[in-house]
Order: structure tokens, then C-alpha cells, then sequence
């Protein structure tokens, strides 16, 4: 219907209330969907300087011009015109959260729109934005599906990609279906890079790193976060997003410090770009970062006045993710019987609009709070729970909650109802699959583990012996090994019987070193022992620094390497006969990785940083006499004899104190020309 020589720019990407638990987006800025008309016309124009104005933050002119272009189309009497001048309208009525009046505008465009106009496409995005503002879950996902369709059908790239991000973030995620939710957001993502949709590619990654950090899977939120970095080199107001998922990630795994900054960056652009649902999502941050500091009265406040905010424009969602963080906080205070209403309230609403994850929480957490208080509605309420979760698929939320889970599993696996305990043992069945923080560890020069930003404390690792029963396997073929090979490595002295009861012992220290807060009885996802045999499990994105340093070995990436090697392997198990054979690889792959930069600066003409390889690798092995070998020559390069005549005479020391010969005829030979100058 509109010919190809002018393209509009017209429309805003509005992302509707999206899940709980851990946020969801409002309304991303952006420019809107291609509309297309005959030839450059005064109606054309005023859309133009609409945009230009909107762009520019001045929303009162921006909606006059919008006007002034409507009224002109109506006059003219062109339909198609009419149709895109009203959305034009529509999405500044929208922007004022008149969604009645938006509704009407996007209705009147739809009518008039010819079947196969982008301003249709257009009309069925903007009525689906205002469903989903409205709670009309399921009207929103019929109109963002149209509109979708109707896009891809017309091939309209940019209509096609935001009515697949909305539905996305506007509908799946709000829904909890967070499988559904990045599977649309990794189809926008892929029109946005085919079709070179480089102003928008940034916003289906926000969706994705949202969807992530919801369900647990921070390296990949990390990742998407990383991603945001690069393409947006200039910050935009939808930036806004990316400190308050880095607030988020930080309290998830632990960095509490890290996460205020953060949420006063995201707060600070929520009041710039006038947006209530991003300053929602800011006080439930604080209210969690509050709660999990042990603050309560400030977690309170936070949540309250969070409550207030989604009050006030109604968000309805919002509302019932307030309750549940005021209920927290009321918890924490004492105050069961308040955080029990919040929380009964927070049911009906998040219930009503059919927010299956975040439901699934508020009963999780009325569940826990009945239990303490030995109410007798607290089986009933954890069965409604679990199979929230294990229909939702949503056992990552054991995880995120164990404060909540693990004591109200453990308390109904051995329930005297066969339902109630029938149901906990399929919900453990899937905590067992849901992989646990990964491990970041440090064995060269120290030894120091991590779960996420979290460190293990030393003295966990002292119990029983928990920390060597760790090494042991961390080095072990599969990191797997019979009782018989711990023992024999760990008790080779002790009689049989007093050796098993130290295994197990330190099984078990090393299991509540890993899960402290893991009851007893449940199945760790670090270690496994059975048959006589016990293996350690790292999950998914965990590190370990001496199979990094051997993969840089292998790539000759020496430097990287080198870097890596801050002393011997594990220093508290110097005399251990089991860390020897390793420790001594190790050591011997860091003097070639040293050697190897030695010989690339000297080749350079950078005789310093030849010295400071050298000195490197005499520190691990005094008798080296390739470093010394180059050392002089380096010395000799910086004019200085004397540096070199005192590196050969340490060498001979060494080698004749320590291994009874004399130093390699090269380096003899070097050494007596010097002596003879």
C-alpha cells in the first residue's frame, strides 16, 4: 500500500511489566516501527519533527506536532495517513499511561489501516502494549502475535522484531515462562543483527540477561551485560536497565558492597526518563539488599515505599512483588501475622493475573512463614508451592531461596501425608538437577575458593581435614577416587576402622564446607559418595587456576601463563606425597613459559624485562642454566659485567651444593670470556 521511497520513523518500543523475583522491564525508549507513505508530505513532515522532538525529550511539542499532523491527515481525508498519524498519538497517550485513550486511538488506526499497512502492524503492537499495562495478559498475547505475524508477513524487520521483544518481555516473562521468553528474545536478537537493527540490538540482550539473572544463569546475564557494554558506546536512557541488573547479579552472588552504587545509577536514570516501573524495581532491589544485609526496618521502608510507587500507577504486578519484599521484611522483624496478610494478598493478585512464577514465590515464602509459626495450613500451602514449582519448571527458585526451601523440604520428605511427601521428593529430585554456584579456585601460591563473589572461610576448609580431602580430588583422575586411595593418601598410618571413620568425617566436613547450609541427609551437588567411591562435581562456569595455566602452556600463550603462576602448588600440602608429582610439572612448565619470555624479550632488544623472566624462573629453580644463560647475556646487553659474573657464580654455587656438578660448557664459555675482558 505505501510505496518504498519514504520511511517513518513512528512509534514507541514499550516493554510491558515482566517477572518477578528478580524485575522486568517498562518502557524502553526507542523510535518506533517503519511506516511508510506515498511521497514526502506535510503530514510526513510533522511526524518527522514529532520524532525529532521526542528524541530531544520535549514530549509537550512532540505531542503537538503529532497532533497538528492528525488533524491534517483528517482533513486531507487519507485514510492510510490518518492510520499513522493516529498511532503516532496513540504512543504519546501512552507514554502518559492514558491507555484507554491509547487503546481508542490504536483501534481507530486499525480500522482505517489497509490489510497489509505497517501502521496496521503498528495499531495491533500498541493495542497489545496497552493490554499488558492493563493486566489483560492474554488479549496482550493475541495482539503481539498479530502484529508479529502481520510484520513478518509485510516484511517489516523492525515491526517484526519488537512485537517478538514485547511478546518476550511484555507477556512470557510476566507470565514466568522464561523458556518461551528467551526464545523470542534470541529471534529479535537475530533480526536485529541480520537486518542491521543496530539502535535496538541492544534491548532483546537486556531481555536475555534479565531472563538469565531470574533463573540462574549469571554467566550468561554476565555475558549478555558485556555485550550491552559494546554496543551501546555512547550511554542511552536504556542503559537505565544495565546497573540494575548488575545490582541484581551482585546481591545474588553475594558482593552486597557492590549493589547501592549501582541501584542509585538505575534510580538516578528511572527519575531522568520518568519511569515508575524501573523505580519500583530500585526499591525492591534495596529492599532485598537491606534484608539480606540484616537490616530489617530498612528493608521495610524500601519495600513500603515501593508498594506506594506501584500503587499509584498501577501496576498490579508490581504491587504483589511489593508485598511479597514488605512481607520479608515483616518476617525478619517479627511480625508473622502482617507478613502472612501481605503475603495471602499477594497470592490473590499475582493469582488473578496469571503470574505463575511470582506465585509461586509468595507461596514459597507464606509456606515458610507458616511452618515457623507451626500452623497447620503450612503443608497444605508448601504442596500448592511445589507444584508451582515443578509444573513452572521453576526449581532454580530452591536455589535462589534456600533460606526458604531447604528447611521446609527437609521438614515434608518424611511427611506423614503420602501427597505432601510424595510431592517433596520430586521437588528434591529437581533441586538435584539444578547445578549449584560454580567454584572459582585458587591452588598456585595459595589456596582460596569461591562461590561467585563469596570466599569459603579458611576455617572450613580446616575441618576434619575437609580443605586436603578437597586438593586431593581437585588433582585426581576425574576427580573421582576410591575410599581405599583417599585413605591411603590422606591415613596411611591409621588401623582400618579409625581410617573409614576419618573418611567419612571428612566427607561430610567437606560437604557443609561447599553447602554450609545443606541439611542432612540431602543429596550435595558438589559431592558425591557412593559404592566405596567419592568424586567432586564443578558445575558449569567454574575455574580452576592450574588448568588454565596448563591450557596457556599449551597455546604458547606465555605471558598469560606466566601471569597465572603466583608460587608452588597448594603451599599448605608442601610435604604431601600426593600434590609432589604435580606440584613439580607445574613449576617446570612455568620456567619454559618463563625461558620462552626471556628469549622473545631478548630476540626484542628489551634486556630488563629478559632479567625480570630469568630472575622468575631461578626463583623456582636456583640451578636453571638456560635462565642464567640468558640472564648474562641480558646483562651484558645493559652494559653490566658485573650483573652477569654474579649471576654465573650463584649458579655454580647451586649446582655444586645441591647436585654435586658444574655448570654447561655454553655457560662456562660465556663466563671465561668475561673474565677475560
Amino acid at each position: 500500500m505505501y510505496p518504498e521511497d519514504r520511511v517513518l520513523v513512528v512509534g514507541s518500543i514499550t516493554i510491558a511489566p515482566g517477572s518477578a523475583g528478580s524485575g522486568h522491564l517498562h518502557r524502553l525508549p526507542g523510535n518506533g516501527t517503519l511506516s511508510r507513505v506515498s511521497v514526502p508530505s506535510p503530514v510526513a513532515g510533522l511526524i518527522d519533527e514529532s520524532l525529532a522532538l521526542e528524541r530531544a525529550a520535549d514530549w509537550g511539542a512532540a505531542l503537538q506536532r503529532a497532533r497538528q499532523a492528525l488533524e491534517l491527515a483528517r482533513q486531507q481525508g487519507d485514510p492510510q495517513e490518518v492510520a499513522v498519524s493516529l498511532v503516532a498519538v496513540a504512543r504519546f497517550r501512552f507514554r502518559l499511561g492514558q491507555y484507554d485513550m491509547a487503546r481508542s486511538l490504536a483501534r481507530e488506526a486499525l480500522a482505517l489501516a489497509a490489510v497489509d499497512a505497517p501502521a496496521r502492524a503498528d495499531a495491533l503492537l500498541m493495542l497489545g502494549m496497552c493490554a499488558a499495562e492493563t493486566d489483560a495478559l492474554v488479549e496482550a498475547e493475541d495482539f503481539y502475535l498479530r502484529a508479529a505475524e502481520l510484520a513478518r508477513e509485510i516484511g517489516n524487520h523492525l515491526l517484526h522484531f519488537r512485537a517478538l521483544l514485547n511478546l518476550a518481555l511484555g507477556f512470557y516473562l510476566q507470565r514466568g515462562r522464561f523458556d518461551l521468553a528467551l526464545t523470542a528474545a534470541e529471534a529479535a536478537s537475530r533480526i536485529a543483527l541480520e537486518r542491521n537493527l543496530r539502535d535496538w540490538a541492544h534491548f532483546p540482550l537486556i531481555c536475555i540477561a534479565w531472563v538469565c539473572q531470574i533463573t540462574g544463569q549469571r554467566p550468561r546475564a554476565h555475558a549478555s551485560l558485556e555485550e550491552i557494554d559494546r554496543l551501546l558506546a555512547v550511554r542511552s536512557v536504556a542503559y537505565a536497565y544495565h546497573p540494575l541488573l548488575s545490582a541484581h547479579l551482585a546481591l545474588d552472588e553475594g558482593d552486597l558492597e557492590a549493589a547501592p552504587p549501582l541501584y542509585a545509577d538505575a534510580r538516578l536514570a528511572a527519575e531522568k526518563i520518568g519511569e515508575p516501573g524501573l523505580n519500583v524495581e530500585v526499591r525492591l532491589g534495596m529492599s532485598r539488599y537491606h534484608r539480606l544485609a540484616g537490616d530489617a526496618p530498612a528493608a521495610l521502608a524500601w519495600a513500603e515505599d515501593a508498594l506506594a510507587v506501584a500503587t499509584r500507577v498501577g501496576y498490579r504486578l508490581l504491587e504483589g512483588k511489593a508485598q511479597i519484599a514488605r512481607a520479608r521484611a515483616l518476617w525478619l522483624i517479627g511480625n508473622g501475622a502482617a507478613a502472612e496478610a501481605d503475603l495471602r494478598a499477594a497470592g490473590e493478585t499475582l493469582a488473578r493475573l496469571g503470574a505463575s512464577f511470582d506465585l509461586a514465590y509468595a507461596m514459597l515464602a507464606l509456606a515458610a512463614v507458616l511452618h515457623e509459626r507451626r500452623d497447620p495450613g503450612a503443608a497444605p500451602t508448601w504442596r500448592v508451592a511445589v507444584r508451582s514449582i515443578v509444573d513452572g519448571g521453576y526449581a532454580f527458585l530452591l536455589e535462589q531461596e534456600r533460606v526458604l526451601a531447604f528447611p521446609l523440604l527437609a521438614a515434608h520428605l518424611n511427611d506423614p501425608d503420602p501427597e505432601t511427601a510424595a510431592l517433596s521428593a520430586a521437588l528434591l529430585v529437581q533441586l538435584e538437577r539444578v547445578p549449584p554456584p560454580p567454584l572459582h579456585i585458587f591452588t598456585i601460591g595459595r589456596f582460596q575458593v569461591r562461590q561467585g563473589r563469596q570466599t569459603i572461610p579458611d576455617l572450613a576448609w580446616r575441618q576434619r581435614r575437609a580443605g586436603e580431602l578437597f586438593r586431593l580430588l581437585l588433582i585426581s583422575g576425574g576427580r573421582s577416587l576410591t575410599r581405599e586411595q583417599v585413605i591411603e593418601a590422606l591415613w596411611p598410618e591409621r588401623p582400618p576402622g579409625v581410617a573409614n571413620t576419618s573418611f567419612h568425617q571428612a566427607t561430610s566436613a567437606l560437604r557443609q564446607a561447599l553447602e554450609p547450609d545443606l541439611p542432612d541427609k540431602f543429596p550435595s551437588r558438589y559431592l558425591e559418595v557412593e559404592g566405596g567411591r567419592v568424586a567432586l562435581h564443578l558445575p558449569p562456569g567454574s575455574w580452576v587456576d592450574w588448568e588454565t595455566f596448563e591450557q596457556h602452556i599449551g597455546k604458547g600463550e606465555w605471558q598469560a601463563a606466566a601471569a597465572l603462576y603466583g608460587g608452588e602448588l597448594f603451599p599448605d600440602d608442601r610435604y604431601a606425597d600426593w600434590a609432589a608429582a604435580l606440584r613439580e610439572r607445574l613449576a617446570q612448565r612455568f620456567i619454559e613459559a618463563s625461558l620462552a619470555l626471556a628469549c622473545e624479550a631478548l630476540a626484542a632488544g628489551h634486556p630488563q624485562e629478559t632479567l625480570e623472566a630469568v630472575r622468575r624462573a631461578l626463583e623456582v629453580e636456583p640451578w636453571q642454566e638456560n635462565a642464567v644463560l640468558l640472564g648474562m647475556q641480558a646483562c651484558l646487553a645493559l652494559d653490566d659485567r658485573a650483573g652477569a659474573l654474579r649471576l654465573y657464580r650463584k649458579l655454580e654455587g647451586s649446582l655444586r651444593s645441591d647436585l654435586g656438578i658444574a655448570p654447561q660448557a655454553q655457560v662456562q664459555e660465556l663466563y671465561r670470556s668475561l673474565c677475560r675482558l
